[in-house]
């Protein structure tokens, strides 16, 4: 063991109470999301702390910080909340919460599983009823059958089944992968990852809270305070239609991102502002280099659109809604040419995963060589959670099964392997933007297509019809759940892997002991979702339960060919490869030049996320407020009382969704 860590000894009760805990909260969570009414499914609920797509933030670890707050006040239990036991807890309750939000399974790839009821037989002919239940078994789905045992089990356990391999086997591929470089990004980088950062000050806060010598108090309860106070008008705005709209909830509101649209006349202004209190606590926790840069990039895009539009491009742009300016898949920046930002931000992540991978490459070919013999380093095996050898056979091994498992739906085995390379490609190269400012974008809108069609079709080809397993599923899969948004569940998934150890790392505790527990407590979460996510529309139906897309795939199928524009890549190739040099130029001068804009938050910055969800408004907000900060207190203020703050804030925010929840469930009965 390395000096200085503390290691948690895995034993057999220890995992039993891995599995009970994940499982309960994997279950309620599921309950939450199924029987929410809407709104506060999409952006009130304790499984998703924050709604806005790209920026996630999985929400079962703050509940279980309200739960260790009240564990702390209990001398018999708190006993035993040790370092290592607090990171157990936050594993079980992130890997919970990777299957239990918004988007995770259910949503847009649930209409696989209805797809019977609404999609032509031309294209279901080519997918398989071990996939997609026949017509009678979507059809429960949909009205309910009343009772667990008239469910026809039968005909759903052959789909549950596929299902739950197709999550576990990627779950294999995402603790290989963040075990191979945990050490390059969490221990030699030190990358900072919010969103980790934000829990681990929430779960000290629990701890330390009823200590009066401890510097964060005050700041933790303030922002206990004003984080619940915040949330509580919101919910308060939904509940009560009398109550003053102070925050314009109810108009020119984009429901899930709670975005409040800014259009004004005769301008190409398409930023939103964000009305997430919660988005700018965590981008407050983001280094203040790359707020600047989402800034500065955004500036960029206002810029180059603006003198387009008066060049006599995008004619009628400034008359379009503004959803529609960032969303509208023709004659607007993001989609057409001379700008076409979508295409440059799929080159530019392009560009992100191969400078990545450069940059890591002796760290890849030193793990290679330890795994396979040519090497031998005890001391640094000693510090990581597995062997270098387990790491990568793991990663192959679930990788190879994935390839596999696609192809006995009738896919090909090359469609298959692009299928399972582009979810891999997509998350590893999001993980960067993750790891510096607590989100990215949504990739299933431009990078996930592109790279998959770059691979399987010519580049001529445009909007095929469907005549196999490879344009049909193949199709279907690179949005979901290959590419969509972080909290979809192959992202997911990778993330609840990686963010354990980071908070390893923050708790001194050895990544040893977190591996067993988070793999186990992925596998656990993906088995009890799986079953949920029939057991509940089953008995109930569809009218009862939510958040379940019902029905018809073809329009993701075909909607593929509009991404990252409506056209060939042919046509857009010069964008390509534009984005990828400017990620490559960029990025060698910002790692010469340390104070030019870093290139991977124009990401952030030209995707919707940052027009459509608000990021970019959170972004200035934080970034001029953590300037301040640092100008007076430096970083000791903002160790001392910004961190805690924050986290106070989101505990403030968990609670608040657990009361709102249990509210709606009184007030809205499905």
């Amino acid at each position: 063991m390395a000096s200085g860590y503390e290691e948690l000894r895995i034993t057999v009760p220890l995992i039993v109470w891995a599995v009970i805990i994940t499982a309960i909260l994997t279950a309620l969570g599921n309950l939450f999301i199924f029987f929410l009414p809407w709104p506060f499914s999409c952006n009130m609920n304790a499984g998703t702390t924050i709604s806005a797509p790209g920026f996630e933030l999985l929400g079962m670890p703050f509940v279980m910080s309200l739960v260790i707050t009240l564990f702390m006040r209990i001398p018999f239990t708190k006993k035993y909340l040790t370092a290592g036991s607090l990171v157990l807890l936050y594993t079980a309750a992130l890997s919970a919460s990777a299957f239990a939000n918004s988007n995770s399974p259910w949503r847009e790839i649930y209409a696989l599983m209805t797809a019977h009821l609404a999609t032509a037989e031309s294209v279901m002919v080519y997918v398989p009823e071990f996939v997609s239940p026949p017509r009678e078994a979507a059809e429960v789905l949909i009205r309910g059958v009343g009772s667990v045992t008239a469910v026809p089990w039968d005909k759903f356990i052959p789909a549950m089944t596929w299902w739950f391999f197709m999550f576990a086997f990627f779950a294999g591929v995402s603790v290989g992968l963040a075990s191979i470089f945990r050490r390059e990004w969490i221990d030699v980088e030190m990358l900072p990852y919010p969103q980790v950062t934000v829990a681990y000050s929430a779960i000290t806060g629990a701890r330390e809270v009823s200590n009066p010598k401890w510097t964060g108090r005050v700041a933790f309860i303030l922002g206990f305070m004003i984080g619940l106070g915040l949330e509580l008008i919101r919910a308060s705005i939904l509940f009560f239609p009398w109550l003053p709209d102070i925050y314009s909830i109810r108009t020119n509101t984009c429901g899930g991102p709670v975005t409040h649209w800014l259009s004004f006349p005769g301008m190409t202004w398409h930023y939103g502002f964000s009305k997430l209190s919660p988005l700018y606590v965590l981008l407050f926790l983001a280094p203040l280099h790359s707020l600047f840069s989402i800034i500065f990039w955004g500036i960029v895009y206002e810029l180059a659109s603006a003198t387009a539009y008066a060049l006599g491009y995008y004619t009628g742009y400034t008359d379009i809604g503004f959803c529609g300016k960032t969303w509208c898949p023709s004659n607007t920046p993001q989609a057409e040419p001379p700008l076409a930002f979508a295409s440059l931000i799929a080159g530019i992540m392009l560009g992100a995963f191969i400078t990545t991978i450069f940059r890591e490459r002796n760290h890849i070919i030193m793990t290679l060589k330890m795994a396979f013999g040519a090497v031998k380093d005890p001391k640094i095996e000693a510090e990581e959670p597995m062997s270098y050898r387990s790491a990568w056979l793991m990663f192959i091994a679930s990788f190879v099964l994935l390839v596999i498992l696609f192809t006995s739906t009738g896919m090909s085995v090359w469609a298959s392997f692009v299928i399972t390379l582009t979810g891999v490609v997509v998350w590893f190269t999001t993980s960067q933007l993750w790891a510096r400012v607590g989100g990215s974008n949504e990739p299933g809108y431009n990078f996930g297509p592109f790279f998959a069609k770059m691979l399987l079709w010519p580049p001529t080809a445009y909007a095929l019809p469907v005549t196999s397993a490879d344009t049909s599923l193949a199709q279907f899969f690179i949005y979901e759940p290959v590419s969509h948004c972080p909290s979809n569940p192959w992202c997911s998934t990778f993330y609840a892997a990686v963010g354990p150890y980071k908070m390893a790392k923050m708790m001194n505790v050895h990544p040893r002991s977190v591996v067993k527990v988070s793999f186990v407590s992925l596998i656990v979460a993906i088995f009890v979702a799986c079953i949920m996510m029939i057991l509940l529309p089953a008995v109930y139906g569809k009218g009862v339960t939510g958040c379940i897309w019902a029905g018809n795939i073809e329009f993701r199928i075909y909607d593929m060919w509009h991404r990252p524009a409506p056209r060939p890549i042919i046509e857009i190739a010069p964008w390509i490869v534009g984005g990828f040099t400017f990620m490559v130029v960029m990025s060698i001068l910002h790692a010469r030049l340390l104070w030019m804009p870093d290139p991977l938050m124009s990401i952030i910055a030209w995707d919707w996320v940052g027009s459509l969800m608000g990021a970019y408004s959170a972004a200035l907000v934080a970034g001029i407020v953590k300037w301040l900060i640092l100008r007076i207190g430096g970083s000791r203020l903002y160790e001392e009382k910004g961190v805690p703050f924050a986290g106070g804030f989101m505990l403030g925010v968990a609670l608040n969704a657990l009361i709102a929840g249990i509210g709606a469930f009184i007030a809205y009965p499905r």
